[in-house]
C-alpha cells in the first residue's frame, strides 16, 4: 500500500510540473481569452512554404496528439487505480497503464528533441 501512494504522489507531481508551464505559455501569447486556439488554427491552415515545412507541421501535430493521448491515459490509469478498491488485478492493470503512459510521454519529448535536432543540423540550408 505504501508503494502505491508513493507512485501516485510522483505521478501527481509530474503532471503538475508538466501542465503549469503549458498553461502559462498558452495564456501569455493570447491577446484575448482562448486566442491561442486561433493562433494554432491559423498556423495549421496557412500554406507551407516548402515540403519540409509541411512535414515538420505534420510531425509536430502527430507528436502533440500523441502527448495528449498519453496524458489522457495517465488520467484513466489514476482513476482506475483510485477506484480499484483493493482489487489486486485492477491495481496491477492501473500500474501497468500508468507506466506505459509515462514511457509514452518520454518518447514524445524525445521525438520533439529529435525533430529539432534533425531540423537544425541536417535540413537547414546554409546561405554562406
Amino acid at each position: 500500500m505504501y508503494k502505491s501512494r508513493k507512485i501516485i504522489k510522483r505521478v501527481a507531481s509530474f503532471i503538475s510540473m508538466f501542465f503549469t508551464p503549458v498553461l502559462a505559455f498558452a495564456g501569455s501569447n493570447a491577446t484575448v481569452p482562448m486566442g491561442w486556439v486561433d493562433e494554432i488554427f491559423d498556423s495549421l491552415l496557412s500554406t507551407p512554404g516548402t515540403l519540409e515545412d509541411l512535414i515538420v507541421k505534420v510531425l509536430n501535430w502527430l507528436i502533440g496528439g500523441s502527448a495528449v493521448v498519453c496524458v489522457v491515459m495517465l488520467i484513466v490509469a489514476g482513476f482506475t487505480y483510485m477506484t480499484s478498491g483493493g482489487n489486486e488485478e485492477k491495481t496491477q492493470k492501473a500500474t501497468k497503464t500508468l507506466t506505459n503512459a509515462i514511457i509514452g510521454l518520454v518518447i514524445c519529448f524525445v521525438a520533439v528533441m529529435l525533430v529539432n535536432f534533425v531540423l537544425k543540423n541536417f535540413l537547414v540550408t546554409n546561405t554562406k
